[in-house]
């Protein structure tokens, strides 16, 4: 019998692979065509993912689910700020290290193209992520601010390392998302 936490943690895995199958056909990789129609609902997988990871890990620190003013709330931003302060800052130090590593000719390209700026840091990455999934839901509606999306794989390691460190028995199931 899987508790909470784990049960949540394979969700998050879920939709990681979810989001990654679907983003892998809309940039037509593997001898596919492209379908440009399926990278709205990537982010929304991804963010649904980036969610569920930050909730397992809040739930593992706190002993309870997320709240604001006793509701449940998608604004996983609002979560990161409400973690332990030591493990903020080690998954920003990691968040880090994986863009300093990273080829950012795509973020510069894509931030020539539209001239909206895409932060590099985990915090402000998570505040453009918080409104994916309930906005692109819902992109044919008029909206407020534009919302970059990059960096998926960088923000979810960086907290997917953090729940590995509370829970490493949760390494298969992380490992096995890829497969």
């Amino acid at each position: 019998m899987n508790d909470k936490p784990t049960g949540m943690f394979q969700n998050a895995c879920s939709y990681s692979k979810a989001a990654g199958v679907l983003n892998e056909l809309a940039l037509g990789r593997q001898s596919s065509p492209r379908l440009r129609d399926l990278c709205l609902p990537s982010a929304v997988n991804a963010a649904l993912a980036l969610e569920l990871f930050l909730k397992t890990l809040y739930f593992l620190e706190k002993g309870e689910d997320f709240r604001v003013n006793g509701k449940h709330s998608h604004d996983f931003h609002r979560l990161f700020g409400q973690l332990d302060v030591q493990r903020r800052q080690k998954m920003e130090a990691i968040f880090a290290q994986k863009l300093s590593n990273r080829n950012m000719s795509d973020v510069e390209q894509m931030e020539r193209a539209s001239s909206i700026p895409v932060p590099r840091d985990l915090v402000g990455n998570l505040n453009s992520w918080k409104d994916v999934f309930v906005r692109c839901r819902y992109a044919h509606e008029p909206q407020g601010r534009p919302i970059t999306m990059f960096f998926f794989p960088e923000i979810e390691d960086s907290v997917s390392e953090a729940i590995l460190t509370l829970r490493p028995e949760l390494t298969p199931t992380y490992l096995a998302r890829l497969g």
